[in-house]
């Protein structure tokens, strides 16, 4: 793969983009935001103005052309009225078709998993009801039922990483709700390291793969450690509802890349 595009250059696709320009891939990325144009050509990625949510695809065909691979790092909206996700990736596909690109890594979400008692691996097949859940769950479907398209599916744990430490939000709060339950974080150049692999081994169709920490036992000790690193306090314990637990596995990957997970 020679050319890559990258649609959603966020706190996720814009690093996984300027990585990929530094390993010798030519790169295109998209952004919803005029002023990060400029900022893309900074780091030797081609910019494009793409909107999905508001039919600004008038620069799409551009985006595809001669593209090997498309990653999509877009996030859906959270509490929609009427859910949009899964017609954004709709809209894609006659221009996948249109310019030849049949291989997409998606970037989606563990939440789409069921509390479980088990651990929850890619054959788990107990997904939530939660809104947002279902909205990635339909957008992962639109790529996995299009007979055209190559699929490779990164459900990724809660991120962190620089400029977002989700350990700042806790301290804020009257109490670590759920401090025993599991906790299923992944840090962004655990991500960019995955992807990279998975771009440079034979490219799987159609498959998926969690991509979890294994690093930490649960909440209280994953926050603990964040903590110490940034000189908070935590707030008190709160009470575990054991209801909510979920461990989900990230070993898969690790076994496919023959890769360690550095966070």
């Amino acid at each position: 793969m020679a050319k890559i595009a990258v649609l959603g250059c966020g706190w996720l696709g814009m690093p996984l983009a300027e990585h990929l320009v530094e390993l010798g891939y030519e790169v295109n990325g998209s952004t919803t935001s005029l002023a990060k144009l400029n900022l893309l050509e900074t780091i030797s990625v081609k910019p494009y103005y793409i909107d999905l949510e508001n039919d600004k695809t008038e620069y799409l065909d551009l985006f595809l052309d001669k593209v090997d691979l498309l990653i999509i790092t877009i996030p859906p909206r959270m509490n929609e009225e009427h859910p949009t996700y899964s017609t954004n990736f709709e809209k894609l596909m006659p221009y996948l078709q249109r310019n030849n690109v049949n291989k997409v890594i998606m970037m989606s979400s563990v939440s789409v998993y069921a509390p479980n008692k088990e651990i929850v691996t890619e054959e788990t097949q107990q997904y939530s009801r939660e809104k947002t859940a279902q909205q990635i769950l339909d957008a992962e479907q639109v790529l996995l039922s299009n007979s055209f398209v190559n699929a490779c599916i990164l459900r990724l744990g809660g991120l962190f990483g620089p400029d977002r430490k989700p350990v700042h939000y806790i301290c804020k709060k009257a109490f670590l709700d759920n401090p025993e339950l599991p906790v299923n974080m992944i840090h962004l150049a655990d991500i960019i390291s995955f992807t990279t692999a998975i771009i440079q081994n034979r490219f799987q169709s159609d498959c998926i793969y969690n991509i979890v920490s294994p690093k930490y036992k649960s909440r209280l000790d994953y926050y603990t450690q964040q903590a110490n690193e940034n000189n908070l306090d935590l707030p008190p314990l709160g009470i575990n509802d054991w209801e909510m637990a979920r461990k989900v596995s990230g070993n898969k990957i690790a076994v496919y890349t023959g890769k360690d997970y550095q966070y």
